[in-house]
């Protein structure tokens, strides 16, 4: 069943999507640790190459004997890095480096090494007592040393202190880097250029070593590296998922529209490429050949010296960049090149320049453009597309511009802008500057093209529209229009309703559409219409008349109709009601399940119109008022839920032929929720007394009407009676379905056949109300045992596609397993925040996020928890959101103070 979420033996390998978190929790706090390691010794590393040349050492050698030695006269020092999360050193964690050392130690008193070696262990961890205790034996080697945080070196002064962690690492390095005199290189970025260069070097590159007389010369073509780029923002913000500059394909192709970050992109991860970056940005009209030689000139003045440098052969620009090429090879030097804006040179060219440097890594950034096909085939790659900003990142550009946003309107800001950096950070600006910092009113505006103030986005896509051939252009419209994926058989349902009849013309219109990156071809055959472009694309219907406009709208709805796919059923409804098919939409709102997931504003609009009309029938504004209803007690809006309850009563009243049990159910189940919202017992007791002397039993109706009075029960206040009563509608929903408490624990595609087949299926969901309302009830007695109730209520849940419920029981689940196994818990909340995502139930995703941050705490990621914290206290919050974020801080606070320093 899509959309469900998984659980234990139903938990299938899920896809793996850009942003979320992977499904093995536990091994990725163990690949963090191990990376958190190796990133502590290369900061150091990077210490010491700052004060290199200070302390007299001749060079630092990585990954020899030891994890760095560094070479003094008449002295060497091996540096053993350890990291420890606990933040205690034990014994049994250096035994085997003092070990070794004695294999190192002999090879100096046998003068097979010259200097006098030492032995010292950098830790971020304090010494446990019994370390402590041997350190200061008589049997304690004398050149064996323990430096931590807090003890700086008695013998080598000049070594950097350990910092406790990361973070502090960083702060020490880039203090250390703002003494180097380079006043274009910003401390922090000669830091990040340097540990790259470590890394690198630790691979074996470099002769897996720094000389100390090297490093001004080193840090100088930092400078002339950096200064190539276009200048980027004074704080560059990471998109979704950034890739490093170079990978294992030696050409990497970015493509993205105008606006996507592709050059800020490159400009910062060239701060952490290992390896020499020239960069060139080609400009328009240029020759391949003098882009060649231009680029062949560029190198040899950055990475050659002498007559190689200055004497380059005449010839073509090609062959030129040939020899320069071979002279690189020849020094054993590996660059790499970005070449930006590459769609401007033909793809022939482009292969030729591609050929001309066989050992170089090249990135090449550009635009869509028409031959990009030809070029991935003949390089033999495919395009990498830069994800856009995420949601943290888009609340983070508003709050900066003023703006406070919440989940749901920051995540609209992305399907608008696409998430392009130059987008979203027009979008802030305009929200600030013409809105009020009202960003719902901007989207509202941009969406319907009413806003006054033109975007860089319109500028550059309408341009790219203004290109097109009259029938892309339709078929553009089309997927405007379709707002979701579609299969090309699809697509041709909708042109020909408009008259696009010829599949190879459309054919070519598509190509035309992706080749320019207006529209999106995925691996599964659907298509689908830039999030950017969208806003831009023609609005097909104004061009038709109201009976082909009608006709195209229709086909979509059947063509999405009753799909699992949020999206696709998201749209449907709105369909449905903008060609007047109310009866259809109110019968999905009869469905229990029906306000479990995400709905559009519009079907709201809908219904109200239906619910006011007098001239509707009687039936549907009554379920229309049911569905009112039941959106105002959801919301907490007791008010309106009065009026539509009032308005229930009245037409209930006045008789319809059609009314039966089920409205008069349906009317008393609202009163209920009414008098239990305002804790009106005694009106509540008489409804229930009135509505269950007229019901007939047993019945589904009987089983509904005591099934919303228990909650209306929980409601008032009367907890232990609602649960005595849940309790007794749990036997009555098993034995009506025919399930035993076996079958409950079954997977969850079992438990959803046996629903959707059944005469009820909402009496499925009905029962998982059941064994939820009996966690409400345990948790409000201080009770912890509700564990069984809580997993029978999620498998249920997702059973019957109850998304909302389904989550809110994973929560009580990952209540309990997060004090005995956090890594249980960690999976489960991924999978949780997965779900609401794919079902786009924004509003439960801080509460999710939250939970998770605690239990990141608990699992002894303290940092990681504050992160997640500080993200979430940039959003606009509800009140109750609010409370809940000071809640979890405060708890991962404490958890904090008793955590091992």
């Amino acid at each position: 069943m899509s959309g469900a979420v998984p659980q234990g033996n139903d938990h299938d390998a899920a896809q793996d999507f850009i942003g979320e978190p992977p499904l093995d929790t536990a091994q990725q706090l163990r690949i963090r640790a191990t990376h958190s390691g190796f990133t502590y010794q290369n900061l150091y590393a990077v210490g010491c190459l700052l004060r290199l040349r200070d302390a007299g050492a001749e060079s630092l050698l990585v990954e020899r004997d030891e994890d760095l030695e560094v070479v003094l006269p008449g002295r060497r020092l091996y540096l053993q890095v350890k990291t420890r999360k606990s933040g205690v050193l034990v014994w049994s964690d250096i035994r085997d480096a003092v070990d070794q050392y004695r294999g190192v130690r002999a090879e100096h008193d046998a003068d097979r090494r010259s200097g006098s070696p030492s032995l010292i262990v950098i830790t971020n961890a304090k010494p446990g007592p019994d370390l402590l205790d041997r350190t200061v034996a008589v049997d304690w080697p004398g050149d064996v040393h323990l430096l931590y945080p807090g003890r700086p070196s008695r013998v080598e002064a000049w070594l950097p202190t350990p910092a406790s962690d990361l973070e502090a690492m960083m702060q020490w390095c880039t203090a250390e880097a703002g003494k180097v005199r380079f006043a274009s290189l910003k401390p922090r970025t000669l830091v990040e250029k340097l540990a790259a260069r470590v890394q690198y070097a630790s691979t074996g590159a470099l002769g897996q070593g720094f000389v100390a007389s090297d490093l001004g010369q080193l840090f100088e073509q930092f400078v002339q590296e950096l200064q190539a780029f276009p200048e980027a923002p004074g704080t560059y913000r990471a998109q979704k998922t950034d890739p490093e500059l170079i990978g294992e394909q030696r050409v990497r192709l970015v493509v993205g529209h105008p606006g996507a970050g592709k050059t800020t992109w490159a400009a910062d991860a060239a701060k952490r490429c290992p390896l020499p970056v020239t960069y060139c940005d080609v400009a328009e009209g240029v020759s391949a050949d003098a882009l060649a030689e231009s680029l062949a000139r560029e190198l040899a003045a950055r990475h050659l010296s002498g007559s190689a440098r200055t004497e380059l052969p005449y010839g073509a620009g090609l062959d030129v960049l040939r020899a320069v090429h071979l002279r690189l090879e020849r020094a054993g030097i590996i660059v790499a090149v970005v070449l930006d804006n590459a769609h401007r040179v033909p793809v022939d060219e482009l292969r030729a320049i591609v050929a001309a440097l066989p050992t170089t890594q090249l990135v090449l950034l550009a635009h869509p453009w028409p031959d990009l096909p030809v070029l991935e085939a003949h390089l033999e790659i495919a395009p990498q597309v830069l994800p856009g900003w995420s949601v943290d990142t888009v609340v983070e550009v508003f709050a900066d511009e003023g703006c406070r946003i919440d989940y749901a309107t920051a995540q609209r800001v992305i399907t608008l802008t696409g998430g392009l950096p130059l987008y979203v950070g027009q979008a802030a600006v305009l929200a600030r500057s013409q809105y009020g910092a009202d960003v719902a009113e901007f989207c509202d505006a941009f969406g319907e093209g009413t806003h006054a103030v033109p975007t860089a986005q319109e500028r550059i896509l309408e341009r790219a529209f203004a290109g097109l051939g009259e029938t892309a252009g339709e078929l553009a419209g089309l997927l405007a229009l379709a707002e979701v994926p579609l299969k090309q058989d699809e697509l041709q349902l909708l042109a020909a309703d408009m008259g696009l009849v010829s599949r190879s013309v459309n054919g070519r219109a598509l190509r035309e559409l992706v080749g320019l990156g207006l529209a999106q071809a995925f691996g599964d055959g659907h298509l689908k219409l830039h999030d950017a472009a969208r806003p831009v694309a023609p609005q097909v219907l104004e061009g038709l008349d109201e009976e082909t406009a009608d006709r195209v709208q229709r086909t979509l709805g059947r063509i999405v109709e009753g799909n699992w796919d949020p999206a696709r059923r998201s749209r449907w409804m709105r369909l449905l009601g903008s060609t007047g098919q109310i009866g259809a939409l109110i019968a999905l709102t009869e469905e229990e399940g029906f306000f479990e997931r995400d709905y559009p504003r519009e079907v709201r609009a809908d219904l109200t119109d239906t619910a006011r009309d007098p001239a509707s029938d009687p039936a549907l504004r009554l379920d229309a008022h049911n569905a009112l209803a039941a959106w105002a007690f959801n919301e907490g809006d007791m008010e309106a839920l009065a009026s539509h309850v009032h308005a229930m009563e009245t037409i209930h009243r006045a008789g319809h032929p059609d009314f039966g049990p089920r409205e008069a159910m349906l009317v008393a189940s609202r009163q209920f929720r009414l008098y239990g919202s305002a804790r009106a017992l005694t009106q509540l007791r008489r409804a229930f007394a009135e509505a269950h002397t007229q019901t007939p039993a047993p019945s589904r109706f009987d089983r509904g009407l005591r099934y919303e009075y228990a909650g209306a029960l929980w409601e008032v206040g009367e907890h232990l009676e609602a649960g005595e009563l849940a309790e007794g509608l749990i036997d009555t929903y098993m034995d009506h379905l025919g399930l035993t408490p076996p079958d409950v624990l079954l997977p969850v595609e079992v438990l959803h056949e046996r629903c959707v087949s059944h005469d009820t299926p909402d009496d499925f969901k009905r029962l998982a109300d059941c064994f939820g309302l009996l966690v409400k009830v345990a948790r409000k007695l201080g009770r912890m045992d509700f564990e069984p109730w809580a997993l029978w209520a999620f498998k249920l849940y997702n059973a019957s596609g109850a998304m909302r419920s389904a989550i809110d029981s994973g929560q009580d689940l990952a209540d309990v397993e997060c004090w005995t196994n956090p890594a249980v818990a960690l999976k489960n909340l991924d999978s949780l925040l997965r779900a609401a995502q794919e079902n786009n139930l924004l509003d439960v995703i801080v509460g999710i996020r939250s939970q998770r941050a605690l239990v990141l705490a608990l699992a002894g990621d303290v940092p990681g928890a504050r992160a997640e914290m500080e993200a979430l206290a940039r959003y606009d919050l509800t009140p109750s959101e609010s409370d809940d974020i000071r809640h979890q801080s405060q708890l991962i606070e404490e958890i904090a103070s008793k955590s091992p320093r």
